[in-house]
């Protein structure tokens, strides 16, 4: 009895060690990654460190692929669903530029007002009061022949309200440019999913003349304080039609 309960030991080790190594179970304490999409906020600071650190700098900053694929091809198709775009009434550093008002019901204003797009906003900002404005979001076009003069972003409210830019389609020749905190200028072109983020009265910047192509941009705006300024009366008329 004894020679035959060693013989079935004997056969049963060798038996395990010939297990296949793909069959044995994986381990219930290894460590997991989750995915991407499942990520908190926080996920996105590693990305962010150099945007941060611009604007903490600069007043301005560039993030690039903001959205995921899904979200920004949803406001893509709503922004080329607008076909009412008009010349702005009011007297502008822009020239040659069009735009309209969005509904806060359309894509644009709905990806862009969501909790983590303004967390991760808020984040890159350094402002944690920072909310989304009721100034409207605009969406503006710049064709062949239009650009915008070097200027500061006009102040809104009581404090300088934040303004995001959301570069939509760019098939233009323009460059951004911007002076940088140390008097220097920077200049480039903005893909499609990129954000433009800037402080009113912060940086100078502006848009050097479409000669080829165009742009489309959404622009929104996040404020610490509710307290409008005149200038947020003037700017609110901007698509009124002329007399």
């Amino acid at each position: 009895m004894v020679a035959r309960g060693t013989m079935l030991l004997v056969l049963l080790l060798r038996a395990s060690a010939l297990t296949p190594p793909t069959l044995r179970r994986p381990s219930f304490f290894a460590p997991t990654q989750p995915p991407l999409e499942t990520r908190p906020p926080s996920a996105y600071e590693d990305t962010d460190v150099e945007a941060r650190l611009a604007f903490a700098r600069d007043g301005l900053c560039v993030v690039e692929d903001f959205f995921d694929e899904e979200t920004f091809a949803a406001c893509q198709r709503a922004a080329r669903r607008q076909k009412e775009l008009k010349p702005e009434t009011l007297e502008s550093v822009a020239v040659g530029r069009l735009g309209c008002f969005l509904e806060p019901r359309d894509p644009v204003v709905v990806a862009l007002s969501r909790p983590d797009s303004v967390e991760r906003l808020r984040r890159i900002c350094g402002d944690d009061r920072l909310e989304p404005a009721d100034f409207p979001v605009e969406l503006r076009r710049y064709p062949v022949g239009s650009s915008m003069g070097w200027h500061k972003d006009e102040v809104l409210y009581e404090e300088p309200q934040l303004e995001v830019v959301l570069t939509l389609e760019n098939t233009s020749d323009s460059q951004t440019r911007w002076e940088r905190a140390d008097g220097s200028v920077r200049g480039a072109w903005l893909p499609p999913n990129s954000l433009l983020l800037v402080k009113a009265e912060g940086a100078t910047h502006g848009v050097t003349t479409v000669r080829r192509g165009d742009r489309l941009i959404a622009k929104f705006v996040l404020t610490a304080s509710p307290i409008k300024l005149q200038a947020w009366y003037d700017n609110i008329l901007s698509y009124q039609a002329q007399p």
